[in-house]
């Protein structure tokens, strides 16, 4: 039993990680003009991600952008659904298209803190794979610094040279930064057409 939860770990692992390089490479360039920094390293197991990024649009409209993850849209996601909603708190599963056609379960507890403008979030269960993620916003006027933390801990060693690893870190922020941007009808980093509240 525990060789088969070992593989179905790892395949979850590879899926979210095929997912969110496929997306990062398909909005690569448009994502990455908000990005203004990144550092991404790893303690043993421990993978550490910081990076700030500039969205064109205020504070409360991103903040609400992301907690409303389940209006979201994404190549990589097949289902998105919430299992609990408490207002300050949310528990949704998503379905990720993994390899050979295989379909992937993940469920991510999500805890709001508004009037701190921030937003925390982690895996449930107790799997070979654990994240957690937390959003700091500083509002700018009409627009927003983001400053996103993650940490990553892989319990089992995954077979991925340390640069892969780096560049899937890097998709999958990039791919949440494209999808805010498309959230909030944002065209370029410069200019914004209709924010949503």
């Amino acid at each position: 039993m525990s060789r088969i939860y070992r593989i179905v770990s790892v395949t979850l692992v590879l899926g979210i990680v095929a997912g969110g390089a496929y997306l990062a490479h398909s909005h690569l360039h448009r994502a990455r003009e908000g990005l203004l920094s990144e550092r991404i390293f790893h303690e043993g197991n421990a993978w550490k991600a910081n990076f700030t990024a500039r969205i064109a649009s205020p504070e409360p409209s991103v903040f609400n952008a992301i907690r409303d993850v389940e209006h979201g849209h994404s190549e990589g996601v097949k289902g998105l659904r919430v299992l609990s909603n408490t207002g300050d708190q949310k528990t949704v599963q998503m379905e990720f298209a993994g390899p050979a056609g295989q379909t992937l379960v993940v469920r991510l507890a999500f805890q709001y803190f508004p009037s701190e403008n921030r937003i925390t979030y982690r895996t449930l269960g107790n799997g070979n794979f654990i994240t957690q993620a937390e959003y700091r916003l500083e509002p700018e006027g009409s627009a927003t610094l983001i400053r996103f933390r993650e940490v990553a801990t892989v319990r089992e060693t995954l077979p991925l040279p340390d640069g892969v690893i780096r560049h899937i870190i890097r998709g999958l922020f990039l791919a949440q930064l494209d999808n805010l941007k498309h959230r909030l009808h944002i065209r370029s980093a410069g200019a914004s057409s209709e924010h949503t509240r």
